[in-house]
């Protein structure tokens, strides 16, 4: 997987994540938590994860721990 698409960053909940693999084909979507901000990033390349809630989506925080993303749990918070 690669990521040659527009979509190159996800705001997840504040934080920005780079998205670093993409999938159309099996819809998933892995990301590596920044330290930038939304200010940082073109609005072109930056979305809002809520945008793939059909997708199994991996963030990466900083601390190197994978999760993948639960939208039913993720709405609630």
């Amino acid at each position: 997987m690669s990521n040659n698409t527009k979509i190159k960053f996800l705001n997840v909940a504040d934080k920005i994540y780079q998205v670093t693999d993409i999938s159309f084909f099996h819809m998933t979507i892995e990301a590596t938590e920044t330290n930038l901000t939304a200010a940082d990033v073109p609005e072109y390349e930056l979305w809002d994860i809520s945008e793939f809630e059909r997708y199994k989506v991996r963030l990466i925080n900083n601390d190197g721990m994978g999760e993948i993303v639960d939208f039913g749990e993720f709405k609630k918070r």
